[in-house]
């Protein structure tokens, strides 16, 4: 007996007609997981990992990057303070050729610098006569009493500044090696021996840095505690006599223009200086003792500054990098 076959029903015929085909859309597997969804799941993984791939891929570029542009700024900062190092002993060397000169009658001068030393980099070198202005150590003798000549002019300079002139007082307790104030609290932490920077002078209670902008390019305290006459600018001219006036001051700027000092008497030449000449005598020259040189290296983005105070000798009493 024959077993007939039951015909197939529309959807069993097109199910039979899918696994015929090849066809395995729409179906679950044994899980219930649909084939598209598992296709999905592939395509999700992967592009997860392409994308931590890309960004670990990234981060090493990045890295090397960073340790890259370390080693070569690390490089041009070494080169640059070499080459300024180069313009710290050039400057020596013409500091020398001023020293055989009968006056020094420039204050400041830029060297011209016609070395090559390569596709964008650049040496400047500043020299400046360190002797054109007031030594604030002068105010206090080595044996610790007071130069009253030298505080009275610190105190002369202040006033033509328009700074409180009292600040001389508790610059000279700063100094000064004993403990009796000249001010209320003006001995509290003073450092009681001579500044080795003018920078010191920020430590000072009242003297804030509005105040030492104004002051700091007239003081110093490198030297011989003689003043160029030759290349003091104004402030520092006024500061130098009690009778010392604005008018008396730019008279010796008008003169030494057409006609440097050549001694310290000729001073006493112009018109109104006859007596005044003879009494700073004692605290002026026509010859720098000391200078500032500023070198300044550029390799690149990377800038080194050095800056030292040479005597005239061109033994270094200052030197500061950065």
């Amino acid at each position: 007996m024959k077993i007939k076959k039951s015909p197939l029903t529309p959807s069993e015929s097109s199910r039979t007609d899918l696994f015929q085909r090849g066809d395995l859309q729409g179906f679950k597997d044994s899980r219930g997981q649909g084939v598209t969804g598992q296709k999905g799941s592939a395509l999700i993984i992967t592009i997860l990992l392409i994308t931590i791939l890309t960004g670990l891929v990234v981060d090493f570029v990045y890295d090397v990057y960073i340790d890259s542009t370390r080693l070569s700024n690390w490089s041009n900062a070494q080169r640059a303070s070499l080459i300024a190092q180069s313009g710290q002993t050039l400057s020596s060397e013409f500091i020398t050729i001023i020293n055989k000169q009968k006056y020094t009658d420039i204050r400041s001068l830029t060297l011209p610098v016609v070395q090559d030393f390569g596709p964008d980099t650049a040496l400047t070198v500043k020299i400046e006569d360190e002797s054109s202005k007031f030594n604030v150590n002068s105010i206090i003798y080595p044996n610790g009493l007071t130069n009253e000549k030298a505080f009275s002019s610190l105190k002369k300079l202040f006033e033509y500044l328009n700074i409180n002139s009292s600040l001389a007082l508790s610059i000279a307790d700063w100094i000064d090696p004993d403990k009796e104030p000249r001010l209320f609290d003006s001995e509290d932490n003073a450092k009681n021996t001579f500044l080795w920077s003018v920078d010191e002078l920020r430590s000072i209670d009242g003297l804030n840095s509005e105040i030492f902008g104004r002051i700091s390019p007239y003081l110093t305290v490198y030297g011989n505690n003689l003043v160029n006459i030759n290349t003091a600018e104004l402030p520092v001219l006024v500061s130098l006599d009690s009778s010392m006036t604005e008018l008396l001051a730019k008279s010796i700027i008008e003169y030494r223009e057409n006609f440097p000092f050549e001694s310290t008497a000729d001073v006493q030449n112009l018109s109104g200086m006859e007596i005044i000449g003879q009494r700073i005598l004692g605290s002026i020259v026509v010859r720098a003792a000391g200078f500032r040189v500023t070198a300044r290296a550029r390799v690149h983005e990377i800038t080194r500054i050095i800056e030292s105070v040479m005597d005239k000798s061109g033994k270094i009493e200052f030197w500061r990098e950065g």
